[in-house]
């Protein structure tokens, strides 16, 4: 994907192999979102309701790291790769379990 012109003076190489790995890591960080959420809504048990409400501050940060990893790769002249079929060829993070509820086995 050719990279879009700024004002940004490092080489183009440099922009080409930072973009790469910040679009690696958004894939990451927004699969880890949807882990985070996934966990979220399925948790059971005893202390669902502090496991819960720390799932939704994880999620909240994640998803701040997330703009910040997207925007970085515009303002380098990348496009941000972030939808889900994007994500889904580029996550490094293992699929997660979606037949787990107690609050251990998401933990």
């Amino acid at each position: 994907m050719d990279a879009i012109a700024t004002r940004n003076d490092l080489q183009s190489n440099a922009k080409k192999e930072c973009i790469d790995l910040l679009n690696a890591r958004l894939a990451d960080a927004i699969d880890l979102a949807l882990i985070t959420k996934q966990a979220h809504w399925n948790v059971k048990g005893t202390q669902f309701i502090a496991i819960h409400e720390m799932l939704d501050t994880f999620r909240e940060e994640i998803d701040g790291h997330v703009d910040i990893i997207a925007e970085r790769a515009v303002q380098l002249g990348g496009t941000a790769l972030g939808t889900s079929q994007e994500v889904s060829k580029a996550t490094m993070l293992e699929a997660y379990p979606t037949d787990i509820h107690k609050t251990r086995d998401h933990l």
